[in-house]
């Protein structure tokens, strides 16, 4: 995973929302969101919402459809992912240091991660012993 550095507005481009992606973390409390919402109409939207090359929200799906909603323009930083899966991985991770996620939750996101982290890791133990000598 990279930055690409590239910004787009919402003005110019409009994102993709993937329902794996949306679904992969558990949602905002009532509470949550209504804190949420209250910041951003205070204070615009500050932080970027974060997409794949593909324009794929990957982070920031919350933030961007109250911005949609309530006609609140925001920015998009584009970031550079191997794949799918890197992208769900790099959100779980960014999404724990910022909720407050229980050990269950946690648990119940791997579970969501574990056939796909499981093929790939399958897929490189064969590469791995095709290219053995």
């Amino acid at each position: 995973m990279r930055n690409t550095g590239i910004l787009y507005s919402s003005t110019e481009r409009k994102p993709v929302v993937l329902p794996e992606l949306v679904e992969l973390l558990p949602p905002l409390s009532g509470e949550q969101l209504a804190a949420l919402e209250a910041d951003l109409l205070h204070n615009g939207c500050y932080s970027p919402i974060i997409v794949n090359e593909d324009l794929v929200i990957v982070d920031g799906h919350n933030r961007q459809r109250l911005c949609e909603e309530h006609s609140l323009p925001y920015q998009m930083a584009v970031f550079a992912f191997e794949d799918l899966l890197e992208a769900k991985q790099w959100a779980l991770d960014t999404q724990k240091g910022r909720r407050n996620l229980d050990k269950w939750e946690l648990g119940k996101i791997a579970l969501k991660l574990k056939p796909e982290i499981e093929a790939r890791a399958k897929a490189n133990q064969q590469t791995y012993h095709g290219n053995r000598v």
